[in-house]
């Protein structure tokens, strides 16, 4: 009876014992819809499985859907019956230190460290998070791939220089999103698109050049490019400047638009402070409210086609007009009330009948000027930056040029006459100064002897 008592004794000890570490290992265990997770290691075995462990953590009324959240996760497992990743705009604490693919993928490899969908062929990104990281130059992508995916370069904080590969067509969405010291990148020439935020926030990069074949750019893609000047957007065949695109680029002082361009969206230019002069190529243009938000140094709005077929009101979120009509107020933080002067709108020869059929010195409230051809390719070199052209001085008009009036043959005589006695009339008070001098250098000598 004793033995049987000990026995049960000893047993319920084991069980007390044992119990915390059966439920942390239950606990520690979770599936969800299309992922697996356990101790760190999170494996996607279907397309969604990433964004459905990502962005289904709560229910509509803020309740958790599964125990484990990105921050857990340390390594990620590209399960063999996946075919693409599906990811959305914002990722929050996913940052795992590895990827890797499981065996029997047909469709992802690790190329060179770099996880490659090689359907599609795009980089999904490294397959050691952690060290990639921590690297300042990147000069290694595989030559096959023709997209740069989404997030593939996210947060790389001491990324520096970047080699794309001439293939690559696309950049996703956040692609170098928060790579704030990147310096420099070559895009290439078959570039056709950059993604919503793929450069937002690279407060180090200071020139990029943007090519002839792109024809999209994604809403803030270079938003708060603080250092960035400029970029050759005239090059490119985009058809709307999107908002937020190009916010806080406080370095830009010219802008030309492509002749592609039909619309600037609302914060398309937003606090692009040094900005001056705005070019536009096209003839049926809609501009909106808030395009030009903020932009207190504009003064120059240049269209080198017809009138804009739709103009904002507040292009420069100005919440109030000076009485004249000639500034305007806008009530933004220490700087409420100041009064901004508003920019001159000029166009050319060739649409002065559209812009000014009688004569007129203003459109919907703007003053319009004509400028010249040569003007204008000055301007248009310099927003390029190219070497201006040489330009033909015109004539100067007669009531600005100091016109020699005729004098008459008596008048210049007496004038001759007049300069001759004043030149003799100086000489002989010159003589007679230095007399008095010899005179007074005598006299003194004298007393001292």
């Amino acid at each position: 009876m004793k033995l049987l008592k000990r026995i049960v004794l000893t047993m319920l000890i084991l069980l007390v014992l044992i119990t915390p570490s059966l439920s942390l290992a239950e606990s520690d265990y979770e599936t969800g819809d299309g992922w697996i997770y356990q101790d760190g290691e999170l494996k996607i075995v279907t397309n969604n499985g990433l964004i459905n462990f990502l962005y289904h953590e709560f229910d509509m009324i803020g309740d958790p859907q599964h125990k484990h959240t990105a921050a857990d996760v340390d390594r990620v497992i590209i399960g063999k019956d996946v075919t693409d990743i599906i990811i959305d705009y914002f990722i929050g604490d996913y940052n795992p230190s590895t990827t890797s693919v499981e065996e029997g993928n047909d469709t992802f490899i690790i190329d060179n460290g770099w996880v490659i969908n090689q359907q599609t062929r795009t980089l999904f990104g490294a397959a050691n998070v952690k060290e990639n990281k921590t690297r300042s130059v990147i000069d290694d992508l595989p030559t096959c791939i023709e997209h740069i995916g989404m997030y593939a370069f996210s947060e790389c904080r001491d990324l520096r220089r970047i080699t794309i590969p001439e293939g690559v067509v696309s950049i996703g969405d956040s692609a170098f999103n928060e790579c704030n010291t990147l310096e420099n990148i070559t895009l290439p020439s078959g570039l056709a698109s950059i993604g919503v935020g793929a450069f937002d926030d690279c407060t180090k990069l200071s020139q990029i050049i943007l090519e002839a074949a792109i024809n999209s750019i994604g809403i803030a893609a270079f938003h708060a490019c603080v250092n960035l000047e400029t970029p050759s957007i005239y090059n490119t065949k985009i058809e709307v400047v999107q908002g937020n695109s190009f916010l806080g680029c406080i370095q830009f002082q010219m802008v030309e638009v492509p002749s592609s361009v039909k619309l600037v969206e609302d914060q398309a230019f937003g606090h692009c402070t040094a900005l001056s002069v705005l070019i536009f190529n096209s003839d049926q243009l809609t501009i909106e409210d808030g395009a030009f938000a903020n932009c207190e140094n504009v003064r120059k709005l240049i269209f080198t086609k017809g009138k804009p077929a739709s103009i904002g009101n507040a292009l420069f979120g100005e919440t109030e007009r000076t009485s004249d009509g000639k500034g305007f107020i806008v009530h933004y933080y220490e700087e409420s009330d100041k009064t901004i002067p508003y920019p001159t709108l000029y166009y050319t020869a060739a649409y002065a009948d559209e812009w000014a059929p009688n004569g007129e010195t203003e459109w919907n409230g703007y003053t319009i000027q004509q400028i010249s051809q040569e003007e204008l390719d000055a301007i248009l070199a310099e927003a390029r930056g190219e070497k201006p052209p040489a330009i033909n001085s015109s004539p100067t008009p007669a009531t600005d040029q100091q016109i020699e009036t005729p004098v008459a043959e008596g008048t210049k005589a007496d004038a001759a006459f007049a300069a001759g006695y004043e030149g003799i009339l100086l000489a002989v008070i010159g003589v007679v100064a230095l007399a008095v001098a010899v005179v007074v250098i005598v006299r003194v000598r004298k007393a001292k002897q």
